[in-house]
């Protein structure tokens, strides 16, 4: 009988521990694994007219406390950066098509990286 009476306070002990567990959310790094980092470039705009400045911003994810830089690159563009690299102002003098790129650096070494086209158009 006393047997039994274990037996049943660990039947009823481990069916208590299954209702608790769910899936994991799969956003959720797993544990010992570190959370994804990420940069996204947002605009305020795909287009403009020569002579324009369009704004762009950097939105980065999962740092961590760790030391970043952000570099942007305008090929034919003049770019103006400001709070700490996270957002750019770009201007652009010829009419085109512009990819206007960052990358991420964590902890000195490249980690991310992302671009926009932008269509810069003739004044009329």
């Amino acid at each position: 009988m006393r047997r039994f009476g274990m037996f049943l306070m660990a039947a009823v002990s481990m069916a208590a521990l299954n209702a608790c567990t769910t899936d994991p959310d799969p956003d959720e790094p797993a544990f010992g694994e570190e959370a994804q980092i990420g940069l996204d470039l947002n605009t305020s705009s795909r287009s403009m007219v020569v002579g324009e400045t369009i704004t762009f911003m950097a939105e980065t994810k999962n740092l961590l406390g760790r030391d970043a830089e952000i570099e942007w690159y305008a090929p034919g563009g003049q770019i103006k950066t400001e709070d700490a690299g996270r957002i750019a102002r770009v201007h652009f003098e010829n009419p085109g098509t512009y990819t206007v790129s960052a990358r991420l650096f964590v902890d000195g070494e490249q980690v991310r990286r992302d671009a926009v086209t932008i269509r810069v158009q003739p004044l009329e």
